[in-house]
């Protein structure tokens, strides 16, 4: 009997994330996004690429330098006050 390796023992989104690395594959795409600078307007929301209908999003607090989250849903438009900007997600 051997100590199963930590890939064997994992679950959910880890496990996902490590199934698409071992085939290769990027399970979670974690490289922020830099918009256009024309971006963020009601007109033309910043577009955050997802493969599922819901993502998190994090953005720094321009007063406190904090990171701060919010979900964001497909189909929704999300506007953040405190950067001004607002948030689409597209589904890839």
């Amino acid at each position: 009997m051997s100590i199963p390796k930590d890939s064997e023992q994992q679950t959910g989104r880890r496990k996902e994330e490590l199934d698409a690395l071992a085939a290769g594959d990027v399970g979670f795409n974690r490289d922020p996004i830099i918009p256009a600078d024309d971006a963020g307007s009601k007109e033309n929301p910043i577009l955050v690429p997802s493969g599922a209908h819901l993502r998190a999003v994090g953005f720094e607090d321009p007063s406190t330098h904090q990171l701060k989250w919010f979900n964001l849903r497909a189909g929704n438009l999300h506007f953040v006050p405190s950067i001004g900007l607002y948030f689409k997600l597209k589904h890839i």
